[in-house]
């Protein structure tokens, strides 16, 4: 449950708590992404949303709400796996229903093999990559949300997924 900020009038907590409910199922999926573990991202997101609420008087345009929370989440999953370097980054696979066992098998590996080559990218790879092919965010909502310019971040994707195609493409070889 939310801690209502000191001082907020009653019109901008109902304002955060409409803005809070449309975007906590995305900032909680986003949690998993970046912390690499579902267990951590209740209590990331409570965390977010805490913080958020103290400090939502200080928002001065609420179309930048989503950027914003999303800021904030994105740096404080990264500040947890910072103290948790053990977690693993992906928990999903990437498994079609169809799927019979042998076909299961391989996918399974596949994805565990995606995993590992993405656990083993530096951090400022990582999570770029994450937050745009995981979690569909434009490369404008990811360069604020990591502050910093956008041309960096461009590089970053394309650094990651050269890095990823060649370590994927030397074990096929």
């Amino acid at each position: 449950m939310l801690s209502q900020p000191v001082g907020t009038s009653l019109r901008s907590d109902a304002v955060f708590a409409q803005l809070w409910e449309a975007e906590r199922p995305r900032l909680w999926r986003l949690a998993v992404r970046v912390s690499g573990s579902v267990d951590a991202a209740d209590d990331l997101t409570q965390d977010v949303g805490i913080r958020a609420a103290q400090a939502f008087s200080e928002l001065r345009r609420l179309e930048s709400g989503p950027a914003w929370l999303t800021k904030m989440t994105v740096h404080t999953a990264l500040r947890w796996r910072q103290r948790q370097r053990d977690a693993s980054l992906l928990d999903g696979t990437f498994l079609s229903p169809d799927s019979g066992p042998e076909e299961t098998t391989l996918q399974r590996d596949a994805a565990a093999r995606m995993r590992s080559v993405i656990d083993a990218l530096p951090e400022t790879l990582r999570t770029p990559l994450i937050l745009h092919y995981w979690e569909g965010l434009s490369c404008r909502e990811i360069a604020e949300a990591l502050e910093i310019p956008l041309g960096t971040l461009l590089s970053r994707l394309f650094a990651a997924r050269k890095r990823l195609r060649k370590q994927l493409s030397d074990e096929l070889l």
